[in-house]
């Protein structure tokens, strides 16, 4: 029944109203300068009011809750801009850093000590028995074969390094899981539906964190039943009751209150590079190192990925490949030319194949076609040529046949000048090198092989003038790094030729085969394919860095459009703690007087 202690209660309610909104009002202004802080709200009703006859009366104000002003999708696209901003802002920040190992600046980088290196074999072309001249060639090889390795173990470098750092990333992302768990356990707790309880502090805390990780690796939110809160704000929608975070486009690390850690392994790998591992409830491990596309984490292995087991090969290791393809490349094609110079005996590198398996089954590129075994006299006169066929299941073991054949070499009908009257030709198992070696080494005949399009010289390493397989170890042969004064620049072995040198210079100028195995070989000249390489890198580097400012220009108008719902406006803020300060005091007065009717009824009493 209505009286003048209800309308005291009425008051003392609009009083505590009113103390609680200017309460929140200064948590707001006191929280301003945090960006993941939402602004709050007090919501309250009028009081279920009394009937009293045909009169119905308030009874104050009732404090149904405390609510953010949030808007869950708005925030999604902000965290989704700034998961693709961070891939794009840590892949072209390792991108420019590659990209500064090929200067494209004249008298500088790779392209030069090339240059450099084929105007050397131009020089000694002109003077064939300088001895001085063959000093700076082989200068000049270990310049440029020294520089394509230290580009190499810096790219490798980089590559460690982007494996390197995931494993921080990876941490920071398995402690950020952890936390949401926790804040998750906290919120289920403090929260009711329906008595409208809000954790909004651990909800503001619990946003942070999951930007971090959706920085960190990218991630997909998933909150069941969100609420609109249109009576707040007309943009305010929260507050769910399942939530779901997965990563990888299905992979659940966060499911309500369980974590599934992410875990590492490089031991599984040659490169000694990280792979990525879920473990789920039983324990198990799954490699997810290829479904991570996104964020820091996206972006680092987007670089450093090797390929391991089937998976995409990264930026770094193709730009690895592509030197390596370089390098195999001109030490096939040098070494091909170079084994046409004659010498005393032919040895081949250390082979991975046995006698008796065909070539085609093989790593080695050596296609069909034909060779000439050809045999000088000192005088520089061919004595004996002999043509060696290479098909479809040629083996070592065949070559050595054919060369040591007892056959009709010169079409003379003679049997005493023929290839297996001077040499023979020996492959061990064991040793794995093909040996060609004179019958009579005192009568001082020569050997040298001329290929015709097969490649068996350049890819087995027949007398080779170059060391290696790749870019990681390309070197001069050691021979030559001893005495350099060995160096053949002739293809018959008198004073005054200089064939051999003048086809090294040329191949600058022709075609050659480049491959990282032999069933993908591309055909092109050595400065197209390096212009190729460096430019690859250069492409991609500025690739990055035009994504990078339309990603940057993206996250900043979402983080605008977010940051217009949930921030803090000081100015706001001020004119509601004038206004609620007001209510307050209103009420406070009507306090006063409702004490001074009680004051005067008592004193009527008495």
């Amino acid at each position: 029944m209505g009286g003048i202690l209800t309308s005291l209660n009425t008051s003392y309610t609009g009083l505590q109203a009113h103390q609680l909104m200017v309460d929140v009002t200064g948590n707001n202004i006191s929280n301003a300068s945090d960006e993941f802080y939402s602004r709050q709200r007090v919501i309250a009703y009028p009081e279920k009011p009394l009937v009293l006859g045909n009169n119905v009366m308030g009874r104050g104000v009732d404090i149904q809750s405390i609510q953010r002003i949030h808007n869950e999708f708005v925030f999604d696209r902000y965290a989704k801009a700034a998961q693709d901003f961070n891939f794009a802002d840590t892949e072209f920040n390792h991108l420019r850093e590659a990209s500064s190992l090929f200067p494209d600046v004249d008298g500088v980088g790779l392209y030069n000590d090339l240059k450099e290196y084929f105007n050397a074999w131009k020089d000694l072309s002109k003077s064939s028995n300088d001895s001085a001249q063959k000093q700076v060639l082989a200068e000049k090889t270990r310049i440029f074969t020294r520089h394509l390795q230290d580009v190499r173990e810096k790219l490798s470098t980089l590559q460690r390094k982007a494996s390197e750092d995931l494993e921080v990333r990876i941490k920071e992302v398995n402690d950020i899981g952890a936390q949401i768990v926790n804040l998750n356990k906290e919120i289920k707790k403090l929260e009711d539906n329906q008595a409208y309880k809000r954790a909004n502090t651990l909800r503001d805390r619990r946003d942070q964190l999951e930007f971090n990780l959706r920085e960190l690796i990218g991630a997909n939110v998933y909150k069941s039943k969100l609420q609109s809160q249109g009576k707040v704000d007309h943009d305010s929608v929260d507050f769910e009751e399942e939530y779901v975070l997965n990563i990888g486009n299905g992979l659940n690390i966060i499911d309500g209150t369980s974590f599934h850690p992410i875990v590492l392994d490089k031991e599984k790998n040659s490169n000694y590079l990280n792979r990525l591992y879920l473990q789920g409830y039983d324990f198990k491990q799954v490699e997810i190192t290829d479904k991570i596309t996104q964020g820091k984490i996206g972006a680092l292995i987007d670089l450093y990925n090797d390929g391991h087991n089937g998976t995409k090969v990264g930026k770094f290791q193709h730009y690895i490949d592509l030197l390596d393809s370089f390098a195999k490349g001109f030490i096939e094609a040098s070494n091909a030319i170079y084994a046409q110079s004659a010498t005393q005996r032919i040895e081949s590198s250390p082979l991975q194949i046995e006698d008796n398996v065909a070539f085609r089954d093989s790593e080695y590129n050596i296609k069909n076609g034909s060779f000439d075994v050809i045999v000088y006299s000192t005088d520089g006169d061919i004595v004996a040529k002999k043509t060696i066929e290479v098909n479809e299941i040629t083996t070592m073991g065949s070559i050595v046949k054919q060369i040591n054949a007892n056959t009709d070499d010169n079409k003379d009908n003679n049997a005493k000048n023929d290839v297996n009257n001077f040499f023979k030709a020996y492959y061990d198992n064991e040793t794995k090198k093909l040996l060609v070696q004179p019958l009579r080494e005192a009568e001082g005949f020569f050997i040298a092989i001329k290929d015709n399009g097969t490649n068996f010289p350049g890819a087995t390493g027949i007398n080779k003038f170059l060391e290696g397989d790749s870019a990681e170890n390309i070197s001069l042969n050691y021979l030559y790094q001893k005495d350099a004064t060995a160096i053949r620049s002739w293809l018959a072995p008198v004073s005054g030729n200089f064939e051999i040198a003048n086809m090294m210079q040329q191949m600058q100028y022709d075609e050659i085969e480049f491959y990282k195995n032999k069933s993908n070989v591309n055909k092109m000249k050595l400065s197209e394919f390096y212009q190729f390489a460096a430019g690859r890198v250069a492409t991609d580097t500025q690739g990055a860095q035009v994504t990078l400012d339309t990603k940057k220009a993206v996250l900043e108008t979402a983080k605008k459009e977010h940051l217009a719902i949930s921030q803090v406006s000081i100015d706001e803020e001020m004119v509601n703690l004038i206004k609620f300060q007001g209510g307050y005091a209103a009420n406070a007065k009507v306090i006063t007087a409702i004490d001074r009717m009680i004051d005067t009824l008592l004193s009527i009493k008495q």
